[in-house]
């Protein structure tokens, strides 16, 4: 059984919760259901699917795919704890569902997200500055059953990761590597909820199989709004107050939704690609 009071208690100690089992197969697997084929093609021209970065793809318009992920983002227990542990109310700044796959080259790098977002039109970069003082709770949930490649926190790291002021920790793994937990070999369905000052990356891996999560980060009233959030009108029809707090209703985005992709990543040929245009190569010889 979950409760508030433990699952603060363990954040507190370690940083982290385990909340595996706070969203049901059932639900898990509608959503897998509905975002299956926007995964599976590009958000370009009219077609609504994912934006391409390196080796990870991430569903545009995450929120309006259906009442199932919007819930997932509003869960009750969810925000309880998150407004238990800010001690504030708190509102959706981040979220997204994405795949990672293995990868060569693409290496994560340690880091926090007690952080203010912002994006630079002039020069078209994302733009980060790191709040020590800020005060919340992420949440990522697995949508696939993860070998590896799985997230990895440093147990304790919240306590003394504000002191530094930066948002990267690649320069003291060596330092922290007896505190590395690892969530590999975990079914769909596994949640972790962390302080968002606890140093953090996805394990860099380059075999195995695809994996697919989902990602909230819920921040303070005293942050700012964070992301713009896209819903159907289909699903606003039975939102709560409490879901329409969280939510941001009413308010200004104050960055845009991350990533913006390359138009590059669309002109990479696929395997497929590269087999048709073998054979059509072969037939005109």
């Amino acid at each position: 059984m979950l409760d508030i009071k433990s699952s603060i208690e363990k954040i507190n100690e370690d940083g982290y919760v385990d909340l595996t089992g706070l969203i049901s197969s059932e639900i898990i697997n509608q959503i897998n259901a509905k975002v299956s084929l926007p995964m599976s093609q590009p958000h370009v021209n009219g077609q609504r699917g994912y934006i391409g970065s390196g080796c990870q793809r991430y569903l545009a318009d995450t929120m309006s795919y259906g009442k199932e992920v919007i819930d997932v983002y509003t869960n009750d227990f969810l925000i309880e704890l998150a407004e238990t542990y800010a001690q504030d109310e708190v509102h959706l700044s981040n979220y997204r569902i994405y795949s990672t796959y293995p990868s060569e080259d693409f290496k994560m790098w340690w880091h926090l997200d007690n952080k203010i977002d912002t994006y630079d039109f002039e020069n078209k970069v994302f733009v980060q500055k790191v709040v020590p003082d800020d005060k919340g709770i992420i949440f990522l949930m697995y949508l696939s059953d993860v070998e590896d490649g799985g997230v990895q926190v440093v147990k304790g790291s919240h306590k003394w990761s504000g002191d530094y002021e930066r948002e990267d920790f690649d320069h003291m793994e060596k330092e922290f590597s007896d505190d590395i937990v690892t969530f590999n070999n975990c079914p769909k369905g596994t949640f972790i909820a962390y302080d968002y000052a606890l140093i953090h990356r996805a394990k860099p891996y380059n075999g195995g199989k695809v994996r697919t999560s989902l990602f909230g980060q819920l921040s303070p009233s005293r942050m700012p709004t964070g992301e713009p959030i896209l819903l159907n009108s289909r699903d606003l029809l039975d939102l709560n107050p409490k879901q329409q707090q969280v939510l941001n209703f009413g308010k200004e985005a104050t960055t845009l939704n991350w990533p913006i992709g390359s138009i590059d990543e669309f002109a990479k040929p696929t395997q497929d690609k590269k087999n048709i245009l073998s054979k059509l190569k072969n037939f005109f010889a």
